[in-house]
C-alpha cells in the first residue's frame, strides 16, 4: 500500500501517500492501519521515527490511536482541523465571541449555498428535523436536534471546506462552553425565536431562495450572539482551559 519515501521530509510524505489512499478508497475512515512494524519498513525509516509521525497525525486527527498500540483511520475526518483551530485559538487567548464570529460567516455562506443545492430529499430532512424540534420539550434533545440542523446544512451546501471548519468551530464554541447548545434552546423568553428562526431558515432553504436563507442565517446566529452574552450570569460552566468571556 505505501511506498518508500524520502527521510529529509518524513511526515509530509507520509501524509501525502496516506491522503492519497483515502482519496482512492484504499484506507477508508475507520479502517486500521497496519501494524508500526510493517508500516515502518514499508516506509522505510525507524520505527521511532514513525511514531514520531503517528503522533503529529493524530493531533491533526486523521488518525486515532487506542490502547495497545493500533492505529485507526477517523472515522469523522470532517472533525480533523478541531484540534488545530483550537491550539490556535488558545495561541492568541480568542474568545468564545471569536469562535462565534467564525461560526457566523461559515453559517451564512453555508446557508446560502444550500439553498441553491437542495433536493427534495434533502428539504425532507431538514424538516424531519424542524418537526422533532417542535416535538419535544426535552433540553438535551433539542439541543442535540439544534446541531443536527446546522450539520445538515453545512453538508448540503456541499462544499468540504465550509463543513470541515464549521464543525472545528462549533465543536470548539462547545468545549469552551458546556451545554451551550442546550442552554440556548431552553431559555423560556427565547427559545419561540430561535424556533422561529429555524423554521423560517429550513423555508427559505427548501425553496431554493439563497438570498433569504443567507438573511435569515445572519439573523440566527446575531441572536445567538446576543445571548451567549448572558452566559456570564448565568449557570453555565466555562471550560477551564479556555479564556472565559
Amino acid at each position: 500500500m505505501f511506498r518508500k519515501i524520502d527521510k529529509t521530509s518524513t511526515f509530509n510524505d507520509v501524509l501525502k501517500q496516506i491522503i492519497e489512499n483515502i482519496q482512492n478508497g484504499e484506507l477508508q475512515p475507520g479502517d486500521a492501519l497496519p501494524a508500526e512494524r510493517i508500516l515502518a519498513e514499508e516506509f522505510g525509516i525507524s520505527r521511532p521515527a514513525l511514531r514520531e509521525v503517528l503522533k503529529a497525525l493524530s493531533l491533526l486527527g486523521i488518525t486515532v490511536s487506542v490502547h495497545g498500540g493500533a492505529n485507526y483511520i477517523a472515522t469523522d475526518l470532517h472533525s480533523c482541523l478541531t484540534e488545530p483551530l483550537s491550539i490556535i485559538f488558545q495561541m492568541y487567548n480568542s474568545k468564545i465571541q471569536d469562535a462565534l464570529q467564525l461560526r457566523g460567516a461559515l453559517e451564512s455562506k453555508a446557508a446560502f449555498l444550500a439553498a441553491q443545492n437542495c433536493t427534495p430529499l434533502d428539504a425532507a430532512e431538514l424538516q424531519l428535523i424542524i418537526a422533532r424540534l417542535d416535538s419535544t420539550q426535552d433540553e438535551k434533545i433539542r439541543g442535540d436536534l439544534d446541531r443536527d440542523l446546522h450539520l445538515k446544512i453545512a453538508q448540503i451546501s456541499a462544499n468540504p471546506l465550509i463543513l470541515s471548519v464549521l464543525n472545528a468551530s462549533a465543536q470548539i464554541t462547545e468545549n469552551m462552553i458546556v451545554g451551550i447548545r442546550s442552554y440556548l434552546m431552553q431559555k423560556n423568553n427565547d427559545a419561540p425565536e430561535i424556533d422561529s428562526q429555524h423554521t423560517r431558515l429550513v423555508q427559505a432553504i427548501t425553496n431554493n431562495d439563497a438570498p433569504l436563507a443567507e438573511k435569515v442565517m445572519n439573523e440566527h446566529m446575531h441572536t445567538i450572539e446576543y445571548l451567549l452574552n448572558e452566559i456570564t450570569s448565568d449557570n453555565l460552566t466555562i471550560s477551564d482551559n479556555v479564556q472565559q468571556p
